[in-house]
């Protein structure tokens, strides 16, 4: 992990994008689980495997946005499947609330970083993903 931008510089500025790449991928290893599978099924034959296309391209464009500020965060890029990490434990809502807790945490980074669409997606991923926990808790 190397950061070659001023403003990514320090450890304190980096946390927060790196914390999102970990929920992003214990969100996307939870939507894979057994539970999840009864759950979205529920919904519709294909909601799991839209909430998983959904999930990569977020992380996708979320590889995009932080190489332009010069930092690389996870070895293998953008297209590169993200590792499976030990699921944490907790239900599915409380693994999409999570996730837009850490969106939302990057929303300030962004901001001084002088990137107003970037904070702008930020926000707005934070607050489907809120919705998705609320819908999923009911």
């Amino acid at each position: 992990m190397t950061a070659t931008a001023a403003p990514l510089a320090d450890a304190d500025s980096l946390e927060p994008w790196l914390r999102l790449f970990e929920r992003l991928d214990d969100t996307l290893a939870s939507v894979g689980s057994s539970e999840a599978q009864r759950i979205f099924r529920t919904f519709g034959p294909r909601r799991r495997a839209h909430a998983q296309q959904r999930l990569l391209r977020e992380r996708q464009r979320l590889m995009f946005e932080l190489h332009g500020l010069g930092l690389c965060p996870i070895a293998g890029g953008a297209n590169a499947a993200p590792p499976a990490p030990p699921l944490r434990p907790g239900t599915l809502d409380t693994h999409y609330a999570l996730l837009a807790q850490a969106f939302a945490q990057c929303v300030p980074a962004a901001q001084r970083l002088g990137k107003p669409a970037l904070a702008q997606w930020l926000q707005d991923r934070a607050h489907i993903h809120q919705e998705h926990a609320l819908f999923l808790l009911n």
